[in-house]
């Protein structure tokens, strides 16, 4: 438990040297004698210990400014104690065992949730990359802050702690919502397996919306020339003592950049579609309308297919073309960049290849401070439907982009201003 001292303790209880505990800072550890205690000194920002035994203090310096760290480091500063003989070892409880006892324990309950999860992944409830988003949190953050505490004791209080552990380490609003839905799932099997009593109340965490970095339409047009103007010219700026990473071939603009630009604004697929996207996965429609119907593998529980607009056909058709005369475009070859096989590579290239043109214009970074990337062209698609795309409704929208009417009015919507709009905001009522 955390002890808390009188509100005004700091006021009244300031030390008179650097050397001089705080008293307001004063901690037992779980499981130790109530003679141990981590504390905080004028002079120094990290924690100390220190326990009264045979008639004088024994204290050190744990090195540590992280309250959860320095609990673990005070139990084996106590274990040192008792192996060394100076504490008395009659009072003093197996610590060591105790803690490997809980540590087992807390990575069992962990294993089991993961198992649960797994089973998630072949029922098809959750995607694969689910159960690993999962386990890398279990087993990361969440199994570090737990690993030092008496699971038993577990409260809301534990979890505001948690909380605050997750800020310090500068993540972000949805990333600790994130952490929290996990650290639900492994509470919920303590409370089921009878280690903790009740389940903890859980604080509430603010997220910020941020808009996601779409593109203005004098923007989208400078890239676009940029584009154009970079291709086949050489990458130079890779700065003093520093290596190029990229594979050589694409230390030139390749021409293929500008058409994938287009492709994205115009069919609202993300990076990871045009990742794995092959001509398979694409239908030419022509008739009353034209457009290309993209039927692509599943992605965040979405799989009906894209509808393009008009352009995309002829940017497909003129793509299909250049690739057939370098012998690829058969059905189960990749639309872009398919002679790089490890796709996961070829998304880093073109990324790298986008954030060339963005740095060169200058608008990496987007107004707002919001950094741009690749899956801003994505955002950029939405964005123009929401402007242009007459009285189109949002859950017609949401579906032929494979996101959510929620998704929309949170990040796109809610960010068009009145400049965008000047049409209707202008127009007038018919008499």
């Amino acid at each position: 438990m955390y002890p808390h001292g009188s509100a005004n303790d700091d006021f009244f209880f300031v030390p008179r040297a650097r050397n001089s505990p705080i008293k307001s800072s004063f901690m037992q550890v779980e499981g130790l004698p109530e003679k141990l205690k981590i504390f905080r000194i004028a002079g120094s920002k990290y924690w100390q210990v220190r326990i009264f035994s045979y008639g004088r203090y024994i204290s050190k310096s744990l090195k540590t400014t992280d309250v959860n760290e320095a609990l673990l480091f005070a139990t084996v500063f106590y274990e040192q104690l008792v192996r060394q003989g100076r504490v008395g070892e009659s009072a003093a409880p197996d610590i060591t065992q105790d803690l490997v006892n809980r540590q087992h324990l807390l990575h069992d309950l962990i294993g089991e949730v993961l198992q649960r999860e797994s089973e998630r992944v072949m029922r098809d409830e959750i995607k694969k990359e689910s159960w690993v988003m999962t386990k890398i949190r279990l087993e990361g953050l969440i199994f570090d802050f737990l690993k030092s505490k008496q699971l038993k004791s577990i409260d809301s209080k534990t979890v505001e702690h948690f909380v605050d552990f997750l800020t310090q380490k500068a993540l972000t609003g949805s990333t600790i919502l994130g952490y929290l839905a996990h650290l639900r799932k492994l509470l919920r099997l303590m409370f089921v397996r009878g280690v903790i009593q009740q389940m903890p109340l859980f604080p509430q965490v603010k997220l910020q919306l941020n808009s996601r970095g779409a593109f203005t339409v004098t923007e989208y047009k400078l890239i676009l020339q940029k584009s154009k103007e970079l291709t086949r010219s050489l990458y130079n700026h890779w700065g003093l003592g520093k290596r190029a990473w990229i594979n050589e071939a694409y230390h030139t603009m390749p021409p293929e950049m500008n058409g994938l630009i287009r492709f994205m604004v115009y069919t609202f697929v993300r990076p990871g579609d045009v990742r794995q996207l092959q001509h398979k996965h694409i239908e030419i429609i022509k008739g009353r309308f034209n457009y290309l119907r993209l039927t692509l593998p599943e992605v965040k529980r979405h799989k009906a297919p894209i509808v393009s607009l008009p352009p995309a056909v002829r940017i497909y058709e003129q793509l299909l073309k250049v690739q057939k005369q370098k012998g690829f475009g058969r059905p189960d070859d990749y639309v872009f960049f398919p002679e790089e096989k490890n796709r996961r590579r070829m998304l880093d290239i073109v990324g790298w290849l986008f954030n060339w043109i963005l740095i060169d214009l200058g608008i990496k970074r987007g107004p707002h401070g919001v950094m741009r990337s690749l899956y801003s062209l994505r955002h950029t698609a939405i964005t123009f439907r929401l402007i242009f795309g007459g009285n189109i409704d949002l859950l017609t929208l949401a579906r032929n982009a494979r996101t959510s009417v929620e998704m929309i009015e949170k990040f796109y919507a809610s960010t068009l201003s009145a400049e965008m709009n000047i049409a209707l905001l202008h127009g007038k009522r018919g008499k």
